[in-house]
């Protein structure tokens, strides 16, 4: 898809200031304020600078930051781009395609990823006006959910299983090219198991080598690699399981020991497990305290900030995701939010708007 090089002028001149298995749109409808609003909890309060309520067509899931810009991605193959002292710009857009993840490398190169058959993941380069697509699979069953990187050479994909195991790719050259990780390196999948793409955050990359991928249906579980993806060994979590919209959704951790994985029911948000974090590396999972409602996406801040949301709000927790309080019945799909407290939440419906905690 071609753009103007004015709109490559753009996007360098960001650049430089910047130094479910889901199968369909859930038709949950999200608490949209018409204007700024505040609400006060404990110390903090949530700000949400007014909602674009103008593109109510679109729903957007994907969301990545690198320095003060935010890219988005989401339905009809839209990528936009949101600083604080820019309106979005739109950058792609492959009708019929649905965006579900987004990743972009230091040189400003930037990858996103098609959900579903026929499966894609298409790159660009900073200053190229046309976007390669550096993977394909046609296979009918094709579903992907999520992808992360280590640094700018080595990443991962994931989906749900297919031939008859999960599915990971893995790139060592920035996305260039991409193979399936063999069966025989992945534990095997339950009969009832999958991802979910509703934030494209169940997969995270972390220090040494180390990735986790979020699972769910008969169990919720959580595929662990301390190699780079070349080999898996898989763990059982307490986290709500038993069909095949239950499970693990979102998975964010503070450093190479601490972190929280959220998810539940999207077909039904009420549930009493949707909170787990772990304090040793993943190898053991325990159940939060506090508010257990379907969350689709969690994010670190700082010290043990976490900020958990979905469909029926946004909770928060100061230890490490031991316990939840409820900060606002707004939702999102997908939320990043700064140490410094400003960040940006997208859904569905159009929703991109900037949020801060005061």
């Amino acid at each position: 898809m071609k753009k103007s090089n004015y709109l490559f002028y753009l996007l360098s001149v960001l650049f430089i200031s910047c130094a479910e298995n889901e199968s369909s749109i859930s038709n949950e409808d999200h608490k949209i304020p018409k204007s700024d609003f505040e609400v006060k909890h404990d110390s903090l309060s949530l700000f949400v600078k007014s909602l674009n309520t103008n593109d109510t067509l679109n729903h957007y899931r994907g969301l990545f930051q690198l320095g003060d810009a935010f890219f988005i991605s989401g339905t009809e193959g839209k990528i936009l781009i949101k600083t604080f002292q820019l309106e979005q710009i739109e950058l792609f857009q492959a009708k019929y395609t649905d965006l579900r993840d987004i990743h972009v490398l230091s040189d400003s190169s930037i990858l996103v990823m098609g959900i579903a058959s026929p499966g894609h993941i298409w790159k660009i380069k900073k200053g190229e006006t046309e976007w390669s697509k550096v993977y394909s699979n046609m296979d009918s069953l094709v579903f992907m959910d999520g992808m992360d990187f280590w640094n700018d050479s080595v990443g991962l994909v994931y989906g749900d299983p297919l031939s008859g195991y999960h599915f990971i790719l893995k790139t060592t050259n920035g996305g260039e090219t991409w193979r399936r990780i063999p069966q025989q390196k992945i534990p095997g999948n339950l009969e009832i198991e999958a991802g979910f793409a509703a934030s494209g955050t169940g997969i995270v990359c972390k220090e040494n080598g180390t990735a986790y991928i979020g699972l769910g249906g008969d169990k919720a579980r959580v595929l662990i690699s301390k190699d780079y993806g070349d080999n898996w060994s898989i763990v059982e979590t307490p986290l709500l399981h038993g069909a095949g919209a239950k499970g693990i959704y979102s998975i964010a951790f503070k450093d190479e020991l601490n972190g929280v994985a959220v998810g539940g029911n999207w077909e039904n948000p009420d549930c009493d497990s949707s909170k787990i974090y772990t304090n040793n590396g993943g190898q053991t999972w325990y159940l939060s305290e506090g508010i257990q409602d379907f969350r689709s996406c969690v994010t670190y801040v700082k010290e043990d900030t976490y900020i958990s949301t979905g469909t029926s709000g946004t909770d928060i927790s100061y230890d490490g995701g031991k316990s939840w309080k409820l900060l606002d019945s707004i939702g999102f799909n997908a939320i990043k939010i700064n140490p410094d407290l400003n960040g940006v939440a997208v859904g569905s419906y159009g929703t991109i708007t900037e949020v801060e905690l005061k």
